[in-house]
This record gives C-alpha cells, sequence and structure tokens, in this order.
C-alpha cells in the first residue's frame, strides 16, 4: 500500500522545471547586449571615444565609468539571483556591487566638479534626455531578458526583481553612452549618465512588475 500511494503521489506531482546556471544566463545576456551595441554602430550610433581622447585619462570619467558598469553587473547579477532558490547569497552579493557602483559613479562626478572639468556643452535639457533615452534605448532588451527570466524561474517579488532587471539593463546602455558621449559636463554625466538606471527603476518598475506578474499567471 505504502508503494503504490508514493506513485500515487508522484504522478500527481507537477514537473519541476529545469533552471539554466546563472553564469550561463548572465553570458547570453550580456551577449545579447553586445550584439545590440554592434547593431547600433552599423545602423550609424555613436561610436565610443577614440583611445586618444583626453577623457581616457580622466580620473571623473573612468570613475563615472567604473561605477556604471559595476550597477550593471551587479544589478542584473541580483536580478538573476534573485528567482533562483539557494541563491540570496548571490543576490545580496549583487546588491552590494550595485550599491558601490552608484557611489564611486557619484564619487567621479564629484571629482569632475571638484577638478573644474570644462564644459563642452551637454548641460541643457534636450541633450541630457537625449542621452537618458538612448541609455533606456539600449538597455531594455537586456532588461525584459533578465525579468522573463525570472519569471521562467521561480520569481518570489516580481516589484524587486523588476527594479534590479530595469537598473541592470538601462546601467548597461548608460556604460555605452558614456564611452561615446562627448560631453565632459560632470553634471551631464551625472544626470544623463549615471542617474539613467535610477531614473528607470522609478518610472518602470510598476509597469515592468504588472508586466511580470501577467506572465506568471499565464505560465
Amino acid at each position: 500500500m505504502t508503494e503504490e500511494r508514493i506513485r500515487e503521489l508522484a504522478r500527481d506531482l507537477a514537473p519541476v522545471t529545469p533552471i539554466p546556471r546563472l553564469r550561463t544566463v548572465g553570458a547570453g545576456l550580456f551577449a545579447s547586449f553586445a550584439l545590440i551595441l554592434v547593431a547600433d554602430w552599423v545602423s550609424g550610433g555613436a561610436e565610443p571615444r577614440p583611445l586618444g581622447d583626453a577623457a581616457w585619462s580622466s580620473p571623473s570619467f573612468l570613475a563615472a565609468l567604473g561605477g556604471v558598469a559595476l550597477v550593471a553587473f551587479g544589478a542584473t547579477s541580483a536580478a538573476l539571483a534573485s528567482a533562483v532558490p539557494g541563491r540570496a547569497a548571490t543576490a545580496r552579493s549583487g546588491l552590494r556591487v550595485t550599491a558601490l557602483g552608484f557611489a564611486l559613479a557619484l564619487t567621479g562626478w564629484t571629482l569632475g566638479a571638484a577638478s573644474g572639468a570644462p564644459d563642452h556643452g551637454g548641460e541643457d535639457l534636450n541633450s541630457i534626455l537625449g542621452c537618458a533615452a538612448r541609455a533606456f534605448t539600449l538597455g531594455v532588451v537586456p532588461a525584459l531578458l533578465c525579468a522573463a527570466f525570472a519569471v521562467y524561474a521561480a520569481m518570489r517579488r516580481a516589484s524587486l526583481t523588476a527594479a534590479l532587471a530595469l537598473a541592470g539593463g538601462v546601467a548597461l546602455g548608460a556604460l555605452a553612452v558614456h564611452a561615446s558621449c562627448r560631453s565632459n559636463s560632470p553634471l551631464h554625466q551625472l544626470v544623463a549618465h549615471t542617474l539613467a538606471p535610477a531614473a528607470a527603476v522609478v518610472l518602470l518598475t510598476a509597469p515592468l512588475a504588472l508586466l511580470m506578474s501577467r506572465w506568471a499567471r499565464r505560465g
């Protein structure tokens, strides 16, 4: 009777969804972003500053660049890990890296402002909105891919995962924008580049979380 009962219970169990390894998913996500960048450049998008550009030796520029890169890596890692059982420690590490990235990027702005970095335009509203919009455009696909993986895996808190996916994806876009934007204004780099991921979180977390919840119900 016991063995028969066990077989009946096993038949009633829903199949477990296999979850790919985080490294594999992360590599695929960053590879997809690289393809987006290539397509953007081929279609006439702005290319990175030349290697001889003075910005590549500027501590403020490099600090902002490194900070945004950490936000992209940390937030994306946290979003992916938050949807996988047993990866809470990885998610917490990603959050710490994200916080460190924002701190480093803000330090870059402080260094630029304190050193009196030359302003070569870019402080007008249209320029700021243009760079921020480009960061959003380049980062929307990685953010959606990250959100889709979370729904496929074992999403628990849609709002948190959506916020992290947006921060990571738009930070990837902001990274490309920062490397190609010709403005040397610390204010422009702060508002249009560094704060673009935070703006995405504030503006888009609610609709993306709602979309993810609907995906999960349909699944």
